[in-house]
């Protein structure tokens, strides 16, 4: 099958984590991933919006979170599962990827946090791009 390349790039900043203990097992980025993936898939532009790093803020509009899903569709067909958050190293950065199924198609999503705990941005990207054999 011939995948179509999508990028959708959304720069976003995540809720606070407190309580976050150093050495704790579970990585909480995995945790935060799932929050703004949950985001996206719920087509909450504003909470997706509010979470925008003050840095990126200046270069998105709100209303480019709206139906982000939705433009999609016709190609891969309408979301049904997506899989557990793995760490990859990607051109030197830590990145959190899950694995993302449609009806026609599936495609990897790219979670991205900064060195502050700010997440840099997620995209969705052709499987063959991110998948692990």
């Amino acid at each position: 099958m011939n995948y179509i390349k999508i990028f959708l790039f959304i720069f976003l900043t995540v809720f606070p984590i407190f309580g976050m203990a150093e050495g704790e097992d579970k990585d909480q980025n995995t945790v935060r991933a799932e929050q703004m993936f949950a985001f996206l898939l719920q087509d909450q532009a504003d909470s997706l919006y509010e979470n925008l790093s003050e840095k990126v803020k200046p270069m998105v509009q709100k209303q480019q979170f709206k139906g982000l899903l939705k433009q999609i569709e016709p190609q891969m067909g309408a979301y049904q599962k997506h899989g557990p958050w793995e760490v990859q190293e990607m051109m030197g950065q830590k990145c959190y990827v899950s694995m993302v199924q449609f009806e026609k198609a599936e495609l990897g999503a790219v979670v991205v946090f900064d060195e502050h705990l700010k997440m840099l941005g997620i995209q969705l990207v052709p499987a063959n791009a991110v998948k692990k054999e």
